[in-house]
């Protein structure tokens, strides 16, 4: 008796004919969806208060579903296992999981055994880059004819192919130019020995229009073209269909835009004929049939030779359920639904004289995805995408996309902006490429003209939204559309990332962290103290509340800076939105805009149903279902409405950081960009901060008599005499180290602790050797207890370098956590170390600390209070601690950190990584001010030499005390000012 693989297995055929009529007869299905989707309760925190979460971002990613979570968590989480094995149960049931995943989709697309279902990992881009690869050994040349309407996933990887690519236009009602088509098809099937492939999207991510796939691949067929059809903004809604009366060659879609398909796995279905039968597009487990030790041999089914290593079960089986979800609704009444939310919408904004927007606005074929523009009508330019979707989150809780959507060129054909028009974007955008960007410390792109970027908001609402959130939709853009200058004058533009944040809320309040989990014997604990507020208010509530606030006068406390500064000759004819500042001048002028978005023209009769029809019967159905959200949430029959508006603003401003708790492991909590949520004080340097009790845990290296032989054979490394001139020149300048002096350098384990390290033992061998000035030497480290900074390896290190050395280990982390105020995670754990560093300086008999700051950092600081405190100040080089126990000195103060870099590398110094998320996970202003400087540098090489001078009588003050610290370097200025002077008047 042969061994069955599974009892009861479902027919998948008789399943997916009986689809239509069970969804016709379930009418509660959408409104079950609705309830199901996780996230529908959940509440932000705006400047504006709290406000219930409307999502319209489905284009980009879809929302998970309760039940699906549940069915996974229930039923295959706990007898997962690994997949490629049937030797065990949970083996052997993971892999049927993952066929029966397989099978659901392969059925669901009506797919052959000549075709594959392979699934791909990240989405869509997985799945394009898997095909594509498919043709780099192909024997036959490679022609790509794709359409304008395509996202950078279906067209980079054919780029990067061949450089025979071409892009076939539109007509006026934004469908795909069938006649161009067929030329450029009839042109190339004249050429020999090519293989033309027809890659096109189903659907756009940009204006919803939904492509003819019939006809299109007719066409394609006709000239014997491959039909490539990508499938990742249409697959949640519409049928695909792999072998119709033209069949497919491959379809491409993204599991996680389904319904329910969160993180679910990119899909490729393709004809096997087109995969290569002999080497997969990735090698490795599953993917072989044997290995020896000179040769391999793959499998030659290709669902299993082209996934290698192990899949995403757990992603495939949440695809088929999500597959199941769409069928059993019926693509039909998808369709017909959508077609209904689209006539709404754009129907309601189309008839808006702010509102522009883009594309075709016919919608028999298209779903409900909206791309727009609001105009400033006195100026006649528009506001930027960017502030428009910050306005919908904060006012409304809309969950809204603002950019050119992944799809670079069919965005710009949108916005009207031709090929130099684009190529002039691109040329202010870049940045400067001679600037170092491992130096920087560049984790991202760069550019201070950003702001400059053109792009529309996009907003997509799903098939089983209720009429009354499409009403509440159209009326918030609509609202925004009307009320935009009364709230853009509270929004600050950052010209580097082109976004906008409210001045109260700067940085992105009451975020959850992954930081604060802990692990213990009790389980997980979630140490977090988030804001929760449970009062859901309704759509008419949140209209009411947002058309008060649009009445509020404008807070005389806010600054509108003149953004009139930000553009000059070279830029300000690529200017296309209007600035805060100008929206407060009631007499302002017509301005020419760089470009004006495409119109296109609709075919008579072609939307069917007046849109006044549809708009007359949505907005006629009654709003019970908003009015059953607000009794589950309050848990009253009748919910009062609540006026949160009032008496929000003045406790945020009460609080520290209004209303956050501090997370302790992750990205600073506090703006120090200027914002006033975290007042910069770089010269706030006393090392009297109280020490922590907890003196536990510390290691202590003690040096040992060695021989001269063994003392030669040490690992110290021998700067630079140009480096060490630096230091030695600061050192005695400033008399940093007299005699007798113990001195404790403070090592983190980055690159300038670990250079100082060497450079104040090498000036101690100089001293020593030429009977200058004695002194002694240690290092300590402060271990705050992040789990993502790891200093440990420095106790072996300076143990092989014979050092005294003292490793303090404190859970600064857990108390600055604990702390019931944290305006700022890195000033925190600053002070915290500074006061543990004193203590055990102290405690071991140092007087002197040594700190690794150089000129770099120095100048920075010196901007940093220049720009936002005021001042002229800088980090001092120099001076005495309040108790007069100490001194601090800085011997570094003459030295570039790529000097120090370039020692550290070329000696392999243990640099310890930098990987503390609360100092390195976002641009600070101390960022900012190093790509500043380095710009500048490119056009004045001696700028630090300049700056050196500029700041010298300001770290020569040895006050630790604010009200000393001014006085003496207005004294040190007008000194240098004077001998300056009469070195001049000397030369004369």
């Amino acid at each position: 008796m042969s061994r069955r693989f599974g009892e009861e297995v479902p027919n998948f055929e008789e399943v997916s004919k009986d689809i239509g009529s069970r969804a016709a007869a379930d009418g509660d299905l959408l409104k079950w969806i609705r309830e199901d989707e996780i996230g529908r309760k959940s509440t932000i925190k705006t400047p504006f208060g709290w406000t219930p979460v409307t999502y319209c971002d489905y284009t980009a990613s879809a929302r998970a579903l309760d039940s699906i979570e549940g069915y996974l968590k229930n039923e295959v989480l706990p007898i997962y296992g690994n997949t490629h094995s049937s030797g065990t149960t949970t083996a052997e049931q993971s892999t049927l999981f993952l066929h029966e995943a397989r099978d659901v989709i392969r059925n669901s697309v009506n797919a052959s055994e000549h075709d594959a279902v392979l699934f791909c990992g990240s989405g869509s881009t997985a799945a394009s880059n898997v095909l594509a690869n498919a043709f780099v050994d192909s024997p036959q040349e490679i022609a790509v004819v794709c359409g304008i309407h395509e996202h950078h996933s279906n067209l980079l990887p054919w780029r990067r192919l061949t450089q025979n690519v071409t892009v076939i236009g539109e007509t006026d009602s934004g469908q795909l130019n069938l006649t161009e088509l067929e030329d450029k098809l009839k042109e190339l099937s004249k050429t020999k020995n090519l293989r033309i492939v027809g890659c096109f999207t189903a659907a756009s991510n940009v204006t919803g229009v939904l492509a003819d796939v019939f006809a299109v691949t007719s066409v394609l067929k006709t000239y014997n073209a491959l039909a490539v059809w990508d499938y990742a903004t249409a697959a949640p809604y519409v049928e695909i269909n792999m072998n119709g009366t033209y069949p497919l060659d491959a379809v491409f879609f993204s599991g996680h835009k389904f319904i329910g398909g969160v993180q679910s796995p990119g899909v490729l279905v393709v004809k096997k004929s087109i995969l290569d039968a002999t080497r997969p597009n990735r090698v490795g487990g599953g993917t072989v049939f044997f290995v020896s030790p000179n040769e391999e041999v793959f499998l030659k089914e290709a669902e299993y030779r082209e996934e290698a290593g192990t899949p995403d079960l757990v992603g495939a089986v949440r695809l088929a359920l999500a597959f199941k979800l769409k069928n059993s609704v019926g693509h039909e009444r998808i369709a017909q639904r959508e077609k209904e939310i689209a006539d709404y919408l754009i129907g309601r904004l189309s008839r808006n004289k702010n509102i522009v927007l883009l594309g075709s606005q016919q919608t028999s074929r298209r779903l409900p995805v909206l791309s727009f523009l609001i105009r400033d009508a006195p100026s006649g330019i528009f506001f930027h995408h960017n502030l428009v979707g910050i306005i919908l989150n904060d006012l409304f809780g809309i969950q809204s996309r603002s950019g050119c959507a992944c799809a670079g060129p069919y965005a710009q054909h949108l916005l009207g902006i031709d090929e130099n028009l684009a190529k002039r974007y691109l040329d202010l955008l870049l940045e400067d490429s001679r600037l170092d960007r491992v130096h920087l410390r560049r984790q991202g792109e760069y550019s201070a003209f950003e702001f400059f970027r053109p792009g529309f908001t996009r907003v997509s609402v799903p098939y089983f939204a209720d009429d009354s959130q499409l009403v509440f939709v159209a009326d918030a853009i609509e609202f925004v559309a009307e009320h935009i200058t009364e709230f853009m004058p509270q929004y600050q533009l950052n010209c580097e990332s082109g976004e906008y944040h409210h001045y109260r809320q700067r940085v992105f309040h009451n975020r959850k962290w992954i930081g604060h989990l802990q692990f213990t014997g009790k389980g997980l604990v979630d140490e977090s103290r988030n804001e929760q507020d449970d009062t859901v208010l309704s759509y008419d509530q949140l209209l009411k509340k947002a058309a008060e606030l649009a009445t509020q006068p404008l807070d005389p406390k806010i600054s509108v800076p003149d953004g009139r500064t930000l553009f000059d000759e070279t830029n300000v004819n690529l200017k296309w939105f209007v600035m805060a500042s100008e929206v407060m001048q009631k007499d302002r002028k017509p301005q020419s805009c760089p470009f004006e978005p495409t119109k296109y023209t609709i075919v008579e009769g072609e939307n069917g149903d007046s849109r006044e029809t549809v708009a007359a019967r949505i907005e006629a159905s009654p709003k019970h279902e908003d009015e059953d959200l607000l009794k589950e949430e309050c848990g009253v029959e009748e919910c009062v409405e609540c006026d949160i508006a009032s008496g929000d603003q003045k406790d945020a401003e009460q609080c520290p950081l209004n209303g956050d708790e501090c997370p302790l492991i992750s990205e600073a909590a506090c703006d120090i960009n200027g914002n006033g949520d975290c007042p910069l004080e770089p010269n706030d340097e006393s090392a009297d901060e109280p020490p922590l009790d907890d003196w536990n845990r510390r290691v202590i290296v003690e040096a040992r008599e060695l021989t001269n032989e063994e003392e030669k054979a040490l690992r110290w490394c021998q700067p630079t005499m140009d480096m060490f001139r630096k230091v030695r020149e600061a050192i005695q300048a400033m008399g940093m180290i007299q005699e007798g002096d113990r001195i404790l350098v403070c090592l983190s384990g980055g690159k300038d602790s670990l250079s100082l390290l060497h450079l104040m033992k090498f000036y101690q061998q100089r001293c020593r050797k030429y009977r200058k000035v004695n002194f002694h030497l240690g290092a300590i480290t402060v271990d705050p207890g992040s789990a993502a900074y790891n200093p440990r390896p420095l106790i072996d290190y300076c143990r092989s370098l014979n050092i005294d050395y003292f490793y303090e280990e404190q859970d600064i982390i857990g108390q600055a956590r604990r702390a019931k105020e944290c305006r700022s995670i890195c000033g925190f754990c600053s002070r915290m170390k500074r006061g543990r560093l004193a203590a055990a300086a102290q405690l071991h008999g140092y007087n002197v600390l040594a700190l690794g700051q150089h000129l770099d950092d120095l100048t920075e600081s010196f901007l940093i209070t220049a720009f936002q405190n005021g001042i002229l100040s800088t980090m001092k080089a120099h001076y005495t601690t309040k108790d007069k126990q100490l001194r601090v000195i800085r011997p570094l103060v003459y030295v570039r950190e790529k000097e120090l870099r370039d020692f550290a590398e070329q000696n392999n110094l243990p640099v310890i990584p930098e990987n503390c998320p609360a100092c390195f996970s976002s641009p600070t202003e101390r960022y900012r001010m190093k790509q500043l400087l380095a710009s500048q540098e490119l056009l004045f090489p001696k700028l630090f030499n300049s700056l050196k001078s500029a700041i010298k009588p300001l770290l020569e003050v040895n006050s630790p005390f604010s009200s000393e610290m001014r006085s003496m370097a207005v004294q040190n200025i007008v000194q240098h000012q004077t001998k300056t002077s009469k070195d001049e008047n000397n030369e004369d």
